[in-house]
């Protein structure tokens, strides 16, 4: 994300003493090319971890901005620390997320930014061990300090990176699966008119409601939930329930063009589903806002 942060253990700043008798010249594409992999490969943990749509030429931008800022920092060694540290940890980490993943809402945005940190720590500390551990970080050092006949190829370096960002998603794909094989909780994404709604949703296996017509099975999801997705609609259906407490009723039903249906790496598409609209909360504590039907 920084110049000095993925070159563990090293001051990088052009001019800046690394020790009493050592000055590190820095080379400028060689700090761009390492932090823009390094930042591509942690935004793509975050991508995965965090469910994003993967859009490329917005995850590269991303990763440029990063890059291009430690560059930066890197041409002005003198900048105040606290200056630096601000623009860093809040300007840049909070540009990049925003650009890679196209978040907008200041929620998502912050959950974004705290992803990205956590991908960061967690990239960090695999490069850290193979940096003391390893021969990695005299090969860095010859790197930095341009001498390429000693140093360490830069396929091998990425190969290392590469390692640390495979390993992460492998925790991340099948850890999540020991909890998702025995939830019923799913990830369900709507779309309608071009606009698209994240929700938590349940498989609700008490759920038999079907559209009398049709006869295709209808899912349940709050107005909270669609409220900003459908803010204007060409068609409603009434959809006839009963329910403990109350023998009958209608709710109003929606067409939407498509919903995604997510848990971990197992992805269900449904074309034109119907989903009634509920006016109260599905759960106490809203840890879900949609119901599936069982089929």
């Amino acid at each position: 994300m920084t110049n000095s942060e993925w070159i563990t253990g090293y001051n990088v700043r052009t001019g800046r003493e690394v020790n009493a008798a050592t000055e590190l010249n820095l080379y400028i594409d060689v700090l761009f090319f390492i932090n823009f992999t390094m930042d591509f490969l942690v935004l793509s943990i975050v991508r995965r971890g965090m469910k994003y749509r993967l859009i490329r030429w917005r995850l590269i931008l991303g990763a440029v901005l990063g890059a291009a800022w430690a560059v930066f920092a890197a041409a002005f060694p003198y900048l105040p620390v606290i200056f630096e540290m601000a623009v860093t940890y809040l300007g840049v980490s909070t540009l990049m997320v925003m650009t890679a993943f196209n978040l907008r809402k200041p929620k998502d945005i912050g959950k974004g930014v705290i992803a990205l940190y956590l991908a960061s720590v967690a990239v960090g500390g695999i490069m850290e061990f193979l940096y003391q551990h390893t021969k990695t970080g005299y090969y860095i050092e010859q790197i930095l300090r341009g001498n390429t006949g000693k140093a360490i190829p830069f396929y091998q370096f990425i190969f290392l990176g590469t390692g640390s960002y495979f390993g992460i998603r492998v925790l991340l794909r099948w850890l999540p699966k020991l909890w998702q094989a025995k939830s019923n909780f799913y990830e369900v994404t709507m779309h309608y008119r071009g606009k698209e709604k994240r929700v938590t949703a349940l498989l609700d296996t008490g759920n038999r409601l079907y559209e009398p017509v049709s006869r295709r099975p209808v899912h349940v999801v709050t107005y909270e939930a669609v409220r900003e997705l459908c803010e204007s609609v060409s068609e409603v259906v009434y959809i006839p329930f009963g329910s403990v407490g109350k023998s009958d009723g209608v709710m109003p039903g929606i067409y939407l063009d498509e919903m995604e249906i997510r848990q971990g790496d197992d992805v269900k598409i449904i074309e034109k589903p119907l989903v009634a609209v509920c006016k109260k909360a599905l759960s106490a504590g809203g840890e879900y806002q949609m119901l599936l039907h069982e089929e």
